[in-house]
Formats: C-alpha cells, sequence, structure tokens
C-alpha cells in the first residue's frame, strides 16, 4: 500500500504540468516501466493508473470528452481592442473639393475563437468563429450600426472563418479542403492576411540542409602561447563551424470558389445584364480561381533568408453574383 501510494504521488507530481493527451500518455509509459524495473507489480500500476483516472476526471480539464480518433486538440482565442485614425486630403486640381481634408475615426474590436487539432496521425482539422462578416476584415466598429438605435447588435455578430480538413498521410505533401487559411506563400501586398479562401489546395515542400566548409576537428597552433615546454605545438582552438543553409522548394496548387452560380442552368431563355455597362449573358456556371507556385526559400545562419514564389493565377469565369471581376 505504501508502495502504491509513494508512486501515486510521484507519478502525480512529475506530469502536473503537462497536456491533456501527454499527461496519460507518459504517465502510462512511467508505470510501465517501474512494472519492467520490478520496482511495482502489475496489479499496483493498474490501481494507480484508476486512481489517476478518477483525478483526472475531477479536474476542468479532465471534463474534456474526445472522440477516440482524435490525437490531440487545441484550444486557442485572441481579441483586441483599437482605436484607429485615418486621414487624407483632396487633390488641389479636384473640381469639387480641392484641398479638402477626410478624416475617419473609428474604435473597434475583434475576436476569435478556434479548434485545431489531429485526427488519425495522418488527418488534421480547423475550426474558427470570428466577429464580422467582411471578407478581408475581422474588426466590428463600436457604435457603427444604429438602424435599431443606440447600442445596436445588428453587426456584432459571430461567423465561421475556417472550416478545413487536411491530409498528410504522403511524404512532405499535405492536401486541404475547406475554407482554410491561405495555403499560398504570398505576402500583404497581394492578399490580405484575413482573407481564408474556399476550395482546394495541394502543398508540397522538401527542405535540404547543406553544411559548407568548417569542421574537421582541433587545430594546433604556433604562436607563443601555443608552445608546450619541449617546443612542440599543442592543441587550443577549435576549426570554425560550418556555414549552414537550409534550402525549401516548395510547389503550391489551389483551386478557390470564386463564386458559386445557382441554378446552373435555370428554366427559361438565357438571361442577360446590363449591369456592367454593356449588354452580356448571365453566366451559367461556377467560377474558380486557380493557381500555381513553384518557389524556394534559402535561409542563412542567423535567420537571414531570401524568398522567390512565383505564381500564375487563373480565372475560369466571372460567375453569376459578379458577372466581372470582383474589385474591392
Amino acid at each position: 500500500m505504501l508502495v502504491k501510494k509513494l508512486t501515486f504521488a510521484v507519478v502525480t507530481f512529475a506530469f502536473a504540468f503537462t497536456g491533456i493527451a501527454a499527461h496519460a500518455q507518459e504517465a502510462g509509459a512511467l508505470l510501465d516501466l517501474l512494472v519492467r524495473k520490478r520496482v511495482i507489480t502489475d496489479q499496483e500500476a493498474e490501481e494507480v493508473r484508476s486512481e489517476l483516472s478518477k483525478e483526472m476526471a475531477a479536474t476542468s480539464a479532465g471534463k474534456w470528452k474526445l472522440s477516440a480518433p482524435i490525437n490531440e486538440i487545441e484550444l486557442y482565442a485572441d481579441t483586441r481592442v483599437r482605436y484607429e485614425y485615418r486621414g487624407g486630403r483632396t487633390a488641389s486640381n479636384d473640381p469639387e473639393n480641392p484641398n479638402d481634408w477626410l478624416e475617419r475615426k473609428r474604435a473597434r474590436y475583434r475576436v476569435r475563437v478556434g479548434l485545431r487539432g489531429t485526427l488519425l496521425d495522418d488527418w488534421s482539422f480547423g475550426l474558427r468563429l470570428e466577429t464580422s462578416s467582411s471578407n478581408r476584415s475581422t474588426n466590428v466598429t463600436f457604435g457603427g450600426d444604429s438602424s435599431n438605435g443606440p447600442f445596436s447588435k445588428n453587426d456584432d455578430g459571430i461567423f465561421v472563418g475556417q472550416a478545413y480538413i487536411a491530409y498528410k498521410g504522403f511524404p512532405d505533401i499535405t492536401l486541404t479542403a475547406g475554407r482554410m487559411p491561405q495555403p499560398l506563400v504570398t505576402t500583404s501586398m497581394l492578399w490580405d492576411d484575413d482573407i481564408n479562401p474556399e476550395g482546394l489546395a495541394q502543398q508540397w515542400k522538401h527542405t535540404f540542409n547543406i553544411d559548407l566548409g568548417g569542421g574537421g576537428g582541433a587545430v594546433e597552433s604556433y604562436s607563443k602561447e601555443g608552445y608546450s615546454k619541449d617546443g612542440k605545438g599543442v592543441v587550443t582552438a577549435q576549426a570554425a563551424e560550418p556555414f549552414k543553409l537550409k534550402i525549401d522548394v516548395f510547389a503550391n496548387f489551389a483551386q478557390f470558389v470564386y463564386d458559386d452560380t445557382n441554378p446552373e442552368n435555370p428554366i427559361g431563355p438565357a438571361r442577360t445584364t446590363d449591369s456592367n455597362g454593356f449588354e452580356q449573358r448571365v453566366p451559367t456556371t461556377d467560377a474558380y480561381l486557380l493557381a500555381w507556385q513553384v518557389g524556394a526559400r534559402v535561409t542563412f545562419p542567423n535567420n537571414i533568408y531570401f524568398q522567390l514564389a512565383p505564381t500564375l493565377y487563373n480565372y475560369t469565369g466571372t460567375g453569376d453574383t459578379f458577372n466581372t471581376f470582383f474589385q474591392g
């Protein structure tokens, strides 16, 4: 009984600060080791496991009920409150308001809450809820909606910002489907960080680690300080560290749903529109934004890197919502 109590205390203390999944796995490994070393018996190990399970279930973390296929899960969140000021002057040759000054002052907030995890080792998933229905911003302006009087909540909603699943069962390859984080290597000059495209993505990346020069172990020194009493050279210095390079070669492909057209085959004659300044037929097929990207990143010591990622984009159509390539 004393051995069991001591074992329980040691295991509990050793894993008090680990995660939920790590707690169970590592505690079980430690108990198995103690059994193999004959410190405790199989029966005592099972009793300790039972007590650990009961104590874990009594904690707030232990109340999470996870499906068996889920290997690990992470809950994350961020919130932000800010005051935003923008100002600008019209041109001096503006025909209506030359040299006029425009100001925009807004108090804004943002909330994002998400889950991400792994399923059956090779699968992963992500789900994120966020404020604002905008496709390129999760910020909401205080007092921005007053259609129902002061303190209205029409623009204070919760929306699905990300909902995706990914497969990594092939070496160096990730396949993703859903509303996903940006799968392409890009910058804010091309894509807003808040845009989460919908569709499919295929990513491949392979890393090469290269050591240039250096090595060779110790070298002999023949300076005044480097001589022994009998005049022979002594080993005093180490050879220089090799110059290390990390090269990431990648290829990314994406098929984003640009606009879903419904119905694809409407009843009756083909519809037309002149919303773009001229008469045109309303599209009856879905529109996709396709992307092909191949590139490389070379990382030097001290985390200095050079990256090149040329990308080719192609639209398969405009869809029936916009009838043109969307700008905004």
